[in-house]
């Protein structure tokens, strides 16, 4: 993506943006985006001043709607269910008809230290395209920078470490092309977790993003033309190096670990210049709105699919947009459906750790409005239900190895006794 599209995304969007000049590779931009949520950041990082960056370009829910042409949050959670089925038809592309070569170093490219115990400096939209055999992926992984031609990436047991894992069984690096500066339909696409197998590429271009894409030179690997800067090399089988500390989306100290090293063979530039890279914040919105939109729409079909009078739901931003679940549903549902919507929030999502049930005249968006409902339609001993030692997230530091309890709170008025003893007075106009 050049600046031109970047300007045009903001201009959909109604943001106003900062030029914040040329900024330190350290904390600078953090400081910039957490003082101007409303508007587009855009700045140089000195030393890197070929590749700007720019951040909080989506930082609300109506952004994303817009972004999606929906009329509602509720369509663009169905636009995001059904990106994948069926997919848009990729056109395959003369890759050097989109990109030049570069110089093959890292150091040029705008690696940041975003907070003071990170333990070097990241990309944080650095997004890894892999393909074994008939299997394509693209998923994010965080890179932490070593030298001009090497990097560390952090990997999870997902997609990416399968087709890693297939290449070295066989005695191999993997090959992959670290993509930068692709339009927002692919970044979210590539925060989604389809089943393996299914191209996220393909679900960028069918939420909107470019459906062409190019084969790099060497691997061959699909890249959309879309991305500003495209790093070709591969994953190596032997060589790992420290990759960490680093501030997570809980704004807590992920651990230092040994983690596999990226080795740089070419890097190649879009020629539509300048290429503009997405510096996305940790534990801030843009990264709370890539990886938990996705899951709230699931969340929000799944539970609406088993409960139909289930009105709304929430990942809370005080829980990183992956802990926390707020449902609200209707006077019609039962304590029994009420509890069934729950338990579906947390199938859909198994990373959630509480989840709050509320009748829908409590409004989601207002966290004291929630706790009023808990203060006055809650009974301990009868509204919540702890679910133990059950698969969660290896974010959330109180359970162990991804295993820990759930917590269900049911704060919805009981059925069996008038709404007027729970309705909450209203402030007169």
């Amino acid at each position: 993506m050049n600046l031109h599209d970047l300007m045009s995304y903001a201009s959909k969007l109604g943001k106003k943006t900062i030029d914040g000049g040329v900024i330190n590779s350290d904390y600078d931009i953090t400081r910039l985006s957490y003082e101007s949520r409303n508007s587009l950041i855009y700045a140089r990082i000195k030393g890197c001043e070929d590749y700007p960056v720019y951040a909080n370009l989506f930082t609300w829910r109506s952004d994303l709607v817009k972004l999606l042409n929906a009329g509602s949050l509720e369509e663009a959670y169905g636009i995001i269910e059904k990106s994948h089925q069926p997919r848009s038809q990729l056109e395959l592309v003369d890759f050097r008809e989109y990109f030049v070569e570069a110089e093959p170093d890292l150091s040029r490219i705008p690696f940041i230290k975003y907070y003071r115990e990170d333990g070097g400096r990241y990309l944080t939209s650095s997004i890894y395209i892999a393909c074994y055999e008939n299997i394509c992926n693209a998923s994010y992984h965080r890179t932490m920078f070593l030298s001009s031609g090497k990097a560390t990436l952090r990997i999870v047991p997902r997609h990416l470490n399968y087709i890693m894992s297939r290449y070295f069984e066989k005695g191999r690096n993997a090959p992959v092309a670290l993509v930068l500066g692709v339009d927002p339909y692919h970044e979210i696409a590539a925060a989604m977790s389809p089943p393996l197998g299914v191209f996220e590429v393909e679900i960028g271009a069918s939420l909107g993003g470019e459906k062409r894409v190019a084969k790099t030179p060497v691997y061959s690997i699909p890249v959309p033309v879309s991305a500003g800067v495209v790093v070709e090399g591969f994953i190596s089988r032997e060589e790992k190096a420290r990759e960490g500390p680093f501030t997570d989306i809980l704004m807590l100290l992920d651990n230092e670990r040994e983690q596999p090293v990226f080795e740089v063979e070419h890097i190649y530039v879009s020629r539509q210049k300048p290429p503009v890279i997405h510096a996305i914040v940790p534990g801030l919105w843009e990264h709370q709105l890539l990886m938990g939109f996705p899951r709230e729409a699931h969340i929000y079909m799944e539970a609406k699919r088993v409960t139909p009078c289930v009105k709304e739901v929430k990942l809370t931003e005080s829980s990183g947009m992956w802990l926390h679940c707020l449902i609200s549903v209707s006077r019609e549902c039962s304590e029994g459906d009420a509890k069934l919507a729950a338990i579906a929030a947390i199938a859909a999502h198994p990373s959630i750790k509480h989840v709050v049930v509320v009748d829908d005249d409590v409004n989601l968006e207002d966290n004291l409005a929630v706790e009023w409902a808990i203060a006055t339609r809650l009974k301990g001993s009868e509204n919540i239900i702890v679910l133990k030692d059950i698969r969660g997230s290896t974010l959330e530091p109180r359970g162990r190895n991804g295993i820990g309890d759930k917590v269900i709170v049911l704060a919805i008025t009981p059925r069996s006794e008038t709404y007027d003893k729970y309705r909450r007075i209203e402030v007169p106009k």
